[in-house]
């Protein structure tokens, strides 16, 4: 027990480490800066459990029959400006069904997509934005008038052809907790029902680790062709499962996970079930993402990229208890007057800044000056030996 609890406090303090930084778990809505860009690798192992028929009856697999899908994905993100963000996705997948104790397998590219967002300007805590997205399969399914006509080593990797659809994302930050909502339209691949699709989440951000648990869906639109008469809808090599070409699919799949931070790159734990649906399989995922974002455009970095307009560079003194006041070395003897405006930066050996804080000249003297902080940029302390650099 004592171990046990010696390493739970060697974790919380190697993760509340100036090492690890804090990434907030962006929300749907929230896009990236300007000129940033995230590249994301994921892998989904899916396993099922249960068959779901049209009817919403669930029955259990039967024996001497399985179904698994391991996915790769690789995702690429650009942000265009504060309002506008771009996103490219590749997937690799693989597929193995058991079907009375016979087992087939299929793998290859699966699929190509692409994805925009338009963010709205931020309302109190709320943000908005809406997107577009469409996806197209790098494969076609062939079709079968009965299942027997099926050849046993043939088996498809998914529904194929085009998809593409409409979505709105709501996030409201209020920290330490995140809410995030998705609601959308979607025209499925394989000609099936038109749908919507949802996904309700909350977070919870600590320094470096956040946790996050939701629930999201499909409802479909009841729109299949063959709703009035399934059994005319032809036959694919789906092997021993129901998740594709289903009839008027519907799901209902809570999920729940872990991401923490190392410097720009953020990985990612998370584990999902379908709990109930129709024209599906009921069935657990389990994904293992790791992501690296980059900052881009952000008013920090401009002031950064105008060193040359700082007329004064000095170094911080002494702080405040309260941190609001900061003495400075420099004074009258270098030009520093009243009312100048100055920013204080967390420097280190190696060249970085990190923008701390700004504040005018509250009192000056021959050589100091006391600068009233008036505006922060995130959590650090300010501490003697900041540099500190008027204009």
């Amino acid at each position: 027990m004592k171990i046990q609890f010696s390493l739970l406090v060697l974790m919380v303090t190697i993760f509340s480490s100036p090492l690890f930084s804090a990434t907030p778990h962006r929300g749907s809505a929230e896009l990236l800066n300007p000129e940033a860009y995230s590249i994301n690798a994921s892998t989904t192992l899916y396993q099922s459990s249960a068959l779901i028929d049209n009817d919403g009856v669930e029955t259990a697999y039967p024996e001497g029959s399985a179904y698994r899908i391991i996915d790769a994905d690789l995702t690429f993100r650009y942000g265009f400006s504060k309002k506008l963000e771009l996103g490219f996705t590749g997937r690799f997948r693989s597929v193995s069904s058991m079907l009375n104790d016979e087992t087939s397998e299929s793998s290859g590219p699966e699929s190509l997509g692409l994805e925009i967002k338009y963010s709205f300007p931020k309302v109190k805590n709320m943000t908005y934005a809406i997107g577009a997205h469409y996806r197209q399969t790098l494969y076609a399914n062939g079709l079968f008038d009965s299942a027997v006509l099926i050849p046993s080593d043939t088996l498809i990797l998914g529904d194929s052809g085009s998809e593409y659809g409409v979505d709105l994302f709501m996030t409201n930050n209020l920290k330490p907790w995140k809410w995030d909502l998705k609601l959308g339209y979607n025209s499925p691949a394989n000609d099936l029902s038109s749908e919507i699709d949802y996904r309700a989440e909350i977070i919870y951000l600590f320094s470096s680790v956040n946790l996050f648990m939701g629930v999201e869906g499909i409802v479909s639109l009841n729109r299949d062709q063959y709703t009035d008469d399934p059994a005319l809808k032809p036959v694919q090599a789906t092997g021993s499962t129901r998740l594709f070409n289903s009839l008027n699919r519907q799901k209902l799949a809570p999920f729940g996970g872990v991401n923490f931070s190392l410097n720009k790159l953020t990985f990612t734990l998370k584990g999902q079930s379908v709990m109930a649906g129709r024209s599906t399989d009921k069935g657990q995922s389990i994904s293992l993402g790791l992501s690296w974002n980059s900052t881009g455009v952000t008013d920090e970095s401009i002031k950064i990229d105008s060193f040359k307009e700082y007329i004064v560079d000095g170094s911080v003194l002494k702080v405040s208890a309260r941190g609001n006041f900061i003495r400075v070395d420099q004074g009258l003897s270098t030009d520093v007057e009243k009312g100048m405006k100055f920013d204080i930066y967390q420097t280190d050996y190696f060249g970085g800044n990190v923008l701390v804080g700004s504040g005018i000249v509250f009192d000056v003297g021959v050589d100091w000056s006391v600068i009233k902080l008036t505006k922060r940029y995130n959590q650090i302390v300010i501490k003697p030996g900041f540099a500190a650099r008027g204009y």
